[in-house]
């Protein structure tokens, strides 16, 4: 008996370790980004390819439930400290990983707007050790990014913003459920009902779903439910004001998933902004400028400048 009570010791005093250290940084090694990478950024954001020289990039590993998870950190070079902003990437395994051409675009973009921003490939994913279960215990991967960027010099870690599209739009709304940490965040062509997914694209259950989410067959309700925001819109961190932007021509998560949130969110009265771009394919690539374009000014007003929350209660005259 108290070999038992010892070995249940050892292993409590482990775990209790281990999750201390969540979003430490255990290695971290500058990215460099080839010629043939600002060719090719030069050919569709010529003002970003001009930024890059003032921009720092690294490739980080990190640990999140004792995991080391590989990630990425953008900053301004300048000296400074600058609001944050932690990035969540779509898809699933290696399909929507965190590509170089992806790096460089979409955390140099924000990273240009004078933000330190870090990234997740969540776990099992480049190496990083652990299994992805789509929106289950991988979305520690991002919560403890907040204590990743307490290890970076750069970082104003009180003020912190989110984003994600697609499956990371799943992960942001995820994150907020369980925290208040962040002060807006912004998702585009965010998953927020799995059924309707599964329902207009029956391979994400059978290749995406049934083969991430532990037990699946078993509780594929309650996981299906867990993973969509419609059904817990009020648990949403109110004082978190979120952007929500779709594509209307999305067929990857159809627009129906924002607009069944964002409905829910109003009678909520969470601080909320919708923009149905017309036309639009799954990554908003017809309006982007437009997309970067809200997304920066959100994240500047509430973020950066910490105005105050819109008075969501019927008012004026």
């Amino acid at each position: 008996m108290y070999r038992f009570f010892l070995a249940l010791l050892l292993i409590l005093c482990f775990n209790c370790n281990a999750h201390s250290q969540d979003g430490k940084i255990v290695n971290k090694e500058t990215f460099v980004i080839s010629d043939s990478i600002i060719n090719r950024i030069s050919s569709f954001d010529a003002e970003l390819a001009e930024e890059l020289d003032e921009l720092n990039f690294y490739k980080i590993t990190y640990l999140s439930d004792g995991l080391r998870i590989k990630g990425f950190i953008a900053e301004p070079k300048k000296e400074g400290k600058f609001p944050c902003i932690v990035s969540n990437r779509g898809g699933n395994r290696d399909f929507g990983q965190w590509t170089d051409i992806s790096v460089v675009y979409f955390l140099g973009k924000m990273a240009s707007w004078d933000y330190v921003v870090v990234a997740s490939q969540y776990r099992g994913v480049d190496g990083g050790e652990g299994l992805e279960e789509f929106g289950g215990k991988d979305v520690n991967d991002v919560l403890n990014l907040v204590n990743t960027l307490k290890e970076v010099p750069k970082a104003d870690t009180n003020r912190i913003g989110i984003q994600g599209g697609s499956r990371g739009g799943m992960m942001t709304y995820l994150a907020l459920k369980e925290s208040c940490d962040f002060k807006a965040a912004s998702v585009t062509a965010g998953a927020a009902n799995a059924f309707k997914n599964i329902e207009s694209r029956p391979d994400m259950e059978k290749h995406v779903y049934a083969e991430l989410v532990p037990n699946y067959w078993e509780n594929k309700e309650t996981e299906l439910k867990a993973r969509s925001a419609v059904f817990w819109a009020d648990e949403i961190c109110k004082t978190t004001p979120l952007l929500i932007m779709h594509g209307s021509a999305d067929w990857r998560v159809l627009p129906e998933e924002s607009m069944e949130l964002v409905k829910k969110l109003y009678k909520a009265k969470h601080p909320t902004r919708f923009i149905l771009f017309e036309g639009a394919d799954h990554g908003i690539r017809e309006f982007r400028k437009d997309l970067f374009y809200e997304m920066k000014r959100h994240f500047d007003y509430y973020v950066r400048d910490l105005n105050a929350l819109p008075n969501m209660e019927p008012h004026g005259r």
